[in-house]
């Protein structure tokens, strides 16, 4: 057995999937790619206001006022055409892309298909129709013996068609359904020829010797038992959708709305492969005709669309770009779901992408050096460290006391920021030595002094410093760290 899924009007419907409230409305499809463009598809109240195809855009908005033009765009196909691929995968590993809108699976070795009953194959049918409208595609399809007789089902049946009964079917079609040339369909109009099996009736013989050749194509193609081999394909692991806006927008809103709908249609597709979202990759164009990208990790591989959609959220809210947007794709990197066993000691974080979100909404208020865990630089330098996003999975291990240490390092309990003080210095000396103090923190005489420990670094650059350091004891028994630098004296902090 064969199936085939028929997606009807499919220029259109790649066209409308993420406007799907447009199906209601009178809205003709122009393919731009013509040297005139002309309406090539339309909705079913575009043709209760008489738009017909072949008509140019002034011409169809000359007789409906309200008719809305849209374009036909070959990256809305693709992706359309990936997501009907990606969505026949899950019902059967044997498919392929016959043609535009058109994909026919072989049912052999379906285990859930053994018993071939009609009410089987409907139900099958049923839920493989419902999982295509998730993508926002409106399938038929029919179920038959031979790839060419399912292909007819899809596409002259209603809905979800099962051939039973092969040559009555065929005989039933009507004479376009063999795709004649217009010559031939004119010929046949006036013999009286409707269906195809008032053309089988006349013979073959008699139809090849008054219309020559192409008879035998027809009566090849209104064969009941005529098969071929399909041509197996394994669908792209291309996880993306575009779309191009008719009007420049400049607001968030109307983004945030298309890219819901884009996450709300990605996501079943990774669902299909069993793949989760490792990378967003957002992908803006703009009017002035430079594109803005970004790629944003996601902190831990997931397919919730709620989780992915505040990630572009947050990210957006700090995006400013110098012109409107007229497109937008998102395309998503698929990675393999992790599954990870923990010791028994080992805790992990609740919920790791509430606390990247965190993090990114702290850098977009603080700036990106002012959020993250700090990493201390290669130099000499107090206090020299940057900051960089947090990496649990690589972070080290925290070293374990040694049990029986008898000296333990002292504790140096930061001031930040630094407290400035005054110093009295010891007159006469070489060097400033300090002798009594006076700030918030401590004041008074000092009664041990121990120092300079000088340190300097990136001399040869703008960016150079030198300091000199004095651990010093106040005679009521206070233990500070002093610091002297170009600019003055400053407690740098305590010592317990």
């Amino acid at each position: 057995m064969f199936a085939a899924i028929e997606i009807p009007q499919f220029p259109l419907q790649a066209a409308l999937r993420h406007e799907p409230e447009l199906w209601d409305k009178s809205v003709a499809l122009v393919d731009p790619a013509l040297s005139t463009p002309r309406v090539c598809e339309f909705t079913g109240a575009a043709r209760a206001a008489s738009i017909t195809l072949g008509l140019t855009p002034t011409q169809a908005l000359a007789r409906c006022r309200d008719v809305l033009i849209r374009h036909r765009s070959p990256a809305h196909e693709r992706s359309a055409t990936d997501a009907l691929l990606q969505g026949a995968y899950g019902f059967s590993p044997h498919l392929e892309n016959t043609a535009p809108g058109l994909t026919t699976l072989d049912l052999r070795g379906l285990s859930e298909l053994k018993n071939a009953a009609p009410e089987i194959l409907t139900r099958w049918a049923t839920r493989l129709r419902d999982s295509l409208a998730v993508f926002q595609l409106r399938a038929r399809i029919g179920i038959a013996p031979t790839p060419n007789l399912a292909r007819h089902a899809a596409r002259w049946g209603e809905g979800i068609h099962i051939v039973t009964d092969p040559v009555a079917f065929i005989a039933s079609l009507p004479v376009a359904a063999l795709e004649p040339s217009t010559d031939v369909t004119d010929i046949l109009k006036k013999w009286g020829i409707p269906t195809v099996g008032e053309l089988l009736a006349l013979g073959q013989n008699a139809v090849m010797d008054r219309l020559g050749l192409e008879a035998l194509a027809l009566f090849a193609a209104a064969s009941p038992t005529a098969s071929r081999p399909l041509n197996i394909i394994r669908p792209a692991e291309e996880f993306a959708e575009t779309f191009e806006f008719e009007d420049a927008v400049e607001t968030l809103e109307p983004l945030l709305f298309l890219l819901r709908r884009f996450v709300d249609q990605l996501t079943p597709r990774l669902e299909i492969g069993g793949k989760v979202a490792g990378q967003l990759i957002l992908r803006l164009g703009l009017e002035s005709g430079d594109p803005l990208e970004r790629r944003l990790r996601v902190p831990q591989p997931t397919r919730q669309p709620d989780v992915l959609f505040r990630m572009l959220h947050t990210h957006l809210e700090t995006v400013r770009s110098d012109s409107a947007i007229v497109t937008v794709t998102l395309r998503i990197e698929p990675a393999e779901p992790e599954h990870k066993q923990f010791s028994l000691f080992e805790a992990a974080l609740r919920d790791p992408q509430q606390f990247q979100d965190t993090i990114a909404r702290l850098t977009a208020l603080l700036g990106s050096d002012r959020v993250g865990t700090p990493v201390r630089e290669n130099s000499h330098r107090p206090d020299a460290f940057r900051m960089v996003p947090p990496d649990f999975e690589n972070a080290p291990r925290a070293a374990t006391s040694r049990v029986g240490t008898i000296a333990r390092p002292v504790a140096l309990r930061r001031l930040r920021p630094a407290e400035k003080v005054d110093v009295t210095t010891a007159p006469g000396a070489a060097a400033p030595t300090p002798v009594a103090l006076q700030c918030t923190v401590a004041r008074g005489k000092l009664k041990i002094v121990l120092g300079p420990w000088r340190a300097s670094g990136h001399w040869w650059e703008p960016g150079a410093w030198q300091r000199d350091e004095w651990d010093i004891t106040t005679q009521s028994g206070q233990t500070l760290r002093l610091a002297h630098q170009p600019d003055g004296w400053t407690v740098e902090g305590m010592l317990d």
